[in-house]
Formats: structure tokens, C-alpha cells, sequence
């Protein structure tokens, strides 16, 4: 009995999920009916001088993640322009490789000023949410030509860049960069402290001189790859025993705050910020980083920090092939990536002190 009833339940999910597809597709076609069709005819990217980036319904490691391609399109001499959500202006705005933000309402995309480009770009056309997004937006613009990164309606533009198996983020930004003059042999994130909290952060670390610091990042967007308040204490104390180091905690103000009362040592500080620009300049400052949360990791990596980076295996919009401890892997050959589940291949919190310790020891090399 207990094998129908699983038997289905998962019938009942797969016919949920082509019910939502299909919609999905209507939705997409339906909005796609309204755009020019573009599809298969050649860029002139001599005539291309603004190059615009849809990112909406994306979060800070995502925005990291691209740095490195809007640092070698600024360079080449591109304007880069992009489109985000107003909880993501801090920190486009302060990116010097980005020339223009414009903000938009995801539940008002129609009602979104008027935006005029050369080129629109659409990265993350392979998710399906994020296609609806694009295409929606793309409803909005006044564009000459179209790149997307995967998707399934092509009508709206000149180039789709598939995507293949085993993909890192950054392939299809090589293949972009290429495709434009401005192609590198080796890609890598690109941060750029801005002088007040360059300055802020050097007067908060006035009292650590001569200190290792490990900047330790404990809460993910989701709670089940985060460490619980047990693991954490165990692996602060671990590392704090360690001669000379000082460590600090980072996250959300309202995740991180309640520490206070549980963390109690001299060589540890819970770093309640007011900016993410802070915690970017402290992470610029560390000597090493260990974090579950990718957006930290992702910040780490563009600093070339020395980085335990710890995942939980997981598959994005429910695709087998889009392994995001593959896609999101980091970017460094100073970073440790440590891969968990939570079946078979449970958190080995001793590894990651161990790991983390090591790491350490190892800090003079």
C-alpha cells in the first residue's frame, strides 16, 4: 500500500509539473508574439556600444558571479547597463564596471521606464522563472539585438548560446566576451572596495593588528545548508583555540544578532553591519573565509581569499543537469570546496574543522 501511495504522489508531482510547464510556455509564447523576430539574423557587433543585462529574480552571488564579464566589456570600451530589483541597487551601484542602473518592479515590469540598448543580454534564460522575466522585459526595450544563454523560445533573439552539461557560470561569459573582441584566457570576479568603507573597515580593525582573521559566514538563504547554533559553537571554538586568530562572524543583522548571547569570547566578534560593503571590505581583509552561503564565497573568490567553502549538493529548477555545486563551484585555487547532502553524504563537521585548521596552519605558505 505505502508504494502506491508513493507510486502516486509521484505521479500527481509529474503531472503538476508539465501542467506548469505548459503554462509556462503559453505565457512565454503569448509574450513572445508581441517582439520582433530576431532569430538567426547576424550581429553587426561593430555597431554595438551599449550592452544591457536583465537581472532580476537573481540574488548578490549571482551578481558576483558576473563581474569579471562586465570588468573585460568596460575595458573593451562597452557601456554596461543593467536592469535590477530596488533590494539590489546597493550594490550595483557602487560596481564600477556598470555605467547604468535601472530599477524595476518585477509585479510592474509593464509599467517600467523606457530603457534603450544595442545589445540585450539574457544570462539566465536556461532557468524557467528567469526566462518569463527576460522575455517580459524584453516586451519593454528598445533593442537592436539579442543574446540568450539557453531558453526555449527563440524568436526574440539573434543568438541562443546553449548550454551544455557540466557547466561552470562562467562558460557562456567566455563565450560572449569572445563573440565581442573582448574574449581573456582566464576569467575571474572583480570587486572593487568603495574608499568610505575601505576607510570604515581599516578604523574597525585598528584593535586585530597582527591577527590572523578568519571571517566565518554560517547562514545560507536556506536554512538546511546553514550550521545550526551547535555546529557553529563548535567550529568558532575550534578555531579560535588557534594561536593568534581572530574571528568574526558575518551574515544578516537579524540571523547573526542572537549570537551575542550564546558566543561569548574575547577573539570573536558578531559583525552587525550596516553595509554589505563592509562585510566585502572585511572579506578583502581576511586571511581566511568560511562560509555555506555561495554570495560569500562568490566575494571571497574575487579577493583570491583563501576559502572553505561549503555546499550542499543541490539541482537547480529541479534539472539533473544543472548540478549547482558545479555551475556555482568557486572561482579560486586558494579555495576548498567540501560537498554534503542531506542523505548519504551528511555534514562532516569535523572535516570542516579540520579542513579549516589546516587551512590555517598552512597560512604562512
Amino acid at each position: 500500500m505505502m508504494k502506491l501511495i508513493g507510486f502516486l504522489k509521484k505521479l500527481n508531482r509529474e503531472r503538476n509539473y508539465k501542467t506548469k510547464e505548459f503554462k509556462r510556455k503559453v505565457k512565454l509564447y503569448t509574450m513572445a508574439r508581441l517582439i520582433d523576430d530576431k532569430y538567426m539574423q547576424s550581429i553587426n557587433f561593430h555597431s554595438v556600444n551599449r550592452v544591457l543585462f536583465p537581472f532580476v529574480d537573481l540574488g548578490i552571488g549571482d551578481a558576483v558571479c558576473h563581474t569579471g564579464l562586465w570588468h573585460q566589456l568596460k575595458s573593451a570600451g562597452y557601456i554596461v547597463q543593467v536592469i535590477v530589483e530596488e533590494r539590489n541597487r546597493p550594490l550595483f551601484e557602487r560596481i564600477e564596471y556598470i555605467d547604468e542602473v535601472y530599477v524595476v518592479d518585477l509585479n510592474k515590469i509593464n509599467d517600467m521606464g523606457r530603457i534603450e540598448t544595442d545589445l540585450i543580454v539574457s544570462l539566465y534564460s536556461w532557468m524557467k522563472r528567469k526566462e518569463v522575466f527576460n522575455i517580459a522585459i524584453l516586451k519593454n526595450i528598445k533593442y537592436k539585438y539579442a543574446i540568450s544563454v539557453g531558453g526555449w523560445i527563440r524568436k526574440p533573439y539573434n543568438l541562443i548560446i546553449p548550454v551544455r552539461q557540466k557547466f561552470h557560470i562562467t562558460s557562456a561569459q567566455r563565450e560572449i566576451l569572445d563573440f565581442m573582441g573582448a574574449g581573456v584566457e582566464e576569467l575571474s570576479y572583480r570587486l572593487s572596495v568603495p574608499l568610505e568603507n575601505e576607510l570604515f573597515l581599516s578604523s574597525y580593525l585598528d584593535d586585530f593588528k597582527d591577527k590572523n582573521l578568519v571571517v566565518i559566514n554560517p547562514f545560507a538563504s536556506v536554512d538546511e545548508r546553514s550550521f545550526n547554533l551547535e555546529e557553529l559553537s563548535v567550529l568558532v571554538e575550534k578555531v579560535a583555540s588557534q594561536r593568534g586568530v581572530h574571528v568574526f562572524i558575518i551574515g544578516e543583522g537579524r540571523k547573526i544578532e542572537p549570537l551575542n548571547k550564546h558566543i561569548k569570547k574575547d577573539n570573536v566578534s558578531i559583525c552587525i553591519f550596516n553595509s554589505l560593503w563592509d562585510a566585502i571590505a572585511l572579506i578583502k581583509k581576511a586571511d581566511l573565509v568560511v562560509s555555506v552561503d555561495t554570495a560569500i564565497v562568490h566575494i571571497a573568490c574575487a579577493f583570491d581569499k583563501k576559502l572553505i567553502a561549503v555546499y550542499f549538493s543541490m539541482l537547480l529548477d529541479h534539472n539533473k543537469e544543472y548540478e549547482g555545486n558545479t555551475i556555482f563551484s568557486p572561482l579560486s585555487r586558494n579555495a576548498k570546496q567540501l560537498i554534503f547532502d542531506k542523505k548519504v553524504h551528511k555534514l562532516d563537521l569535523d572535516l570542516v574543522c579540520s579542513e579549516t585548521i589546516n587551512a590555517l596552519a598552512c597560512d604562512g605558505d
